[in-house]
């Protein structure tokens, strides 16, 4: 059996055992840092802009989308990168390792914005950093996505694997949620911000570097390696229907999500009217109800299909989100179920996305004779940003539409036509967006490749 710096092991050989556990619970715990970097700036970002840099609301969303818009350039050239490095450590661990290091740096840089005079300034500052910091957490995060794919042929071995990704992406929301109270904490204004971007930036690093050195003896599986210009790898996506329909699906969802995320914490604060420590405790059920249902869905996946599993936990995960437009600011209990179930019913669709990614990934590679997981994966990402990056252009562009006033000043009132359009962010987009991508979930069927 390979190791990812050795010769590349027979079909029979890989799929002779599963992965043990301690494989996966080293590989699955870089998504504690990789939450923490891509919700921190979701959930926070925008407030940071419009409440206290004090910049427009339309224009705090553009400065976010630039940055997001860029990925899908740079995470299909960190997959054409890792597909072609050769070195001791292998191909995809280099590139975690140094783009670990610069993520953790520019995410602190983030939250220091110099004392520049003008809103336009303060925005193209964090527009920059910001570009800097996705660049570099694309040379992590495609390659170790891209591993998901290599270390095993078997697609329940897969399913598993992913599992334990989606757990510790779980725990990655909770920390990324107490972002908000770590930055209370800290102080008012700037320095609040500055306190949580070093805290946050410290468990970043740590839990980054775990599968970095976890992973120096997985196994590796593959048959010819070959990498794409970036032109061909999107052609490779268009070629590849299963691939594609998932990926048209997932766009959507991600969305939705980014949409939401962008708007959680005006939605909390403006009109559940809650504490930043609140925000916080309804992450952690969230992601409680992620973690402790993987297993159940991992059985479900093997005992119904994936495509079944998908369609189901995403209308039922739509259902239950319209209770957030009927909750009332004083049902703390009710808010935190809501919290719970969300979680719950989000991890079963989220964990068949990945699966299905890995199931077309080797379909193609069944298809081919062709080892290109780097490319896939940096489409997949890179696919992946840029909703999250419109998601936040439209909230943006919702509460300056609703009249939304930028402030110095923190969480000050806000009109009710402004909250309004909060509640329409939070509630009312994601859910029509989610059904929306219901119409490629249907027809998300990967051919058997192992």
């Amino acid at each position: 059996m390979r190791t990812d710096a050795d010769q590349p092991a027979s079909s029979a050989q890989q799929g002779a055992s599963r992965l043990p556990t301690w494989l996966c619970t080293g590989y699955g715990a870089g998504m504690i840092g990789g939450q923490i970097f891509r919700d921190t700036p979701a959930f926070l970002l925008l407030p940071f802009l419009t409440n206290t840099l004090e910049v427009p609301a339309a224009m705090a969303g553009l400065a976010i989308f630039i940055p997001k818009f860029w990925v899908v350039f740079a995470d299909p050239l960190a997959g054409i990168a890792s597909d072609r490095v050769r070195s001791p450590w292998g191909r995809r661990r280099p590139f975690m390792l140094v783009g670990g290091l610069l993520t953790v740096a520019a995410f602190i840089l983030l939250f220091h914005v110099p004392t520049f005079a003008s809103a336009v300034a303060r925005a193209g500052y964090v527009c920059v950093i910001y570009t800097l910091a996705l660049t570099a957490f694309s040379a992590y995060s495609v390659p170790y996505l891209t591993m998901g794919a290599e270390m095993t042929s078997d697609s329940h071995d897969r399913t598993r694997l992913m599992s334990f990704r989606v757990a510790f992406m779980c725990w990655g929301v909770v920390t990324s949620g107490y972002a908000a109270a770590i930055r209370e904490y800290g102080g008012e204004g700037m320095a609040g911000y500055a306190f949580m971007a070093w805290a946050m930036g410290a468990i970043c690093l740590v839990t980054m570097m775990v599968p970095v050195f976890a992973t120096a003896k997985a196994p590796y599986f593959d048959r010819h390696e070959t990498s794409l210009a970036i032109g061909a790898q999107f052609r490779l996506a268009l070629e590849n229907k299963p691939f594609l329909t998932l990926l048209a699906a997932t766009f959507l969802q991600r969305l939705a999500e980014g949409t939401g995320y962008a708007a959680l914490v005006f939605f909390l604060v403006y009109v559940l009217k809650q504490p930043m420590l609140m925000i916080g405790n309804i992450v952690l059920f969230v992601a409680a109800g992620g973690f402790v249902s993987q297993p159940a869905w991992v059985w479900l996946i093997r005992r119904f299909g994936k495509r079944e599993v998908y369609a189901g936990s995403l209308v039922a995960y739509c259902i239950f989100y319209v209770l957030w437009a009927v909750v009332r600011p004083e049902q703390s209990a009710f808010i935190l179920f809501i919290g719970f179930m969300s979680g719950l019913l989000n991890a079963g669709y989220i964990l068949t996305a990945l699966s299905l990614l890995t199931d077309a990934i080797g379909y193609d590679r069944a298809r081919t004779g062709l080892n290109r997981e780097g490319a896939y994966s940096g489409v997949w990402l890179a696919n992946e940003k840029v909703a999250f990056a419109v998601g936040t252009l439209i909230v943006g562009s919702v509460l300056s539409w609703f009249g939304f006033a930028e402030t110095a000043a923190g969480f000050v009132p806000q009109s009710d036509g402004a909250v309004t359009g909060i509640t329409l962010a939070y509630v009312a987009i994601p859910i029509a967006i989610h059904l929306i991508s219901l119409v490629f979930v249907l027809r998300a069927r990967v051919p058997s490749a192992g």
